[in-house]
């Protein structure tokens, strides 16, 4: 009898899973797609600067800057032109660069902070042996 609860459990479980998940494909016909001109059109009456319109998942794909000149990404319906998706990218295109700047702080900081126990400040290299 428990195995057969556990069971039934599993089953909903991941029956319910797939329906949790949000569909943010598109699909429409191609004949009902409206053209790139429009949704260059409904970006800039939203204030949006566009770097790049692309296709993706049967969507429209639009990567830019907001009115504010936050970057972002979007998915469009290509029918309705409706947002379908839109993600606030938080790091600029430099992916490292913060991590980068973040490094270079810190070791500032570590270099201003060494001990002076002779460990550090002898200014020779080390000698080791690989056998």
């Amino acid at each position: 009898m428990m195995k057969q609860m556990a069971a039934a459990i599993l089953v909903l479980a991941f029956a319910g899973s797939g329906t949790a998940r949000a569909d943010d494909d598109c699909h429409v016909p191609m004949e009902q797609w409206q053209p790139r001109e429009a949704v260059q059109t409904m970006a800039d009456g939203r204030g949006w600067t566009v770097a790049r319109i692309k296709i993706d998942d049967g969507c429209y794909e639009i990567r830019g800057t907001d009115k504010d000149g936050r970057p972002f990404k979007s998915k469009i319906d290509p029918a309705t032109l409706e947002i379908v998706k839109l993600r606030y990218r938080v790091r600029d295109d430099d992916r490292h660069g913060a991590r980068r700047q973040r490094t270079q702080d810190t070791g500032a900081e570590t270099a201003r902070e060494t001990p002076t126990n002779g460990i550090f400040g002898t200014n020779t290299r080390p000698k080791a042996v690989v056998k």
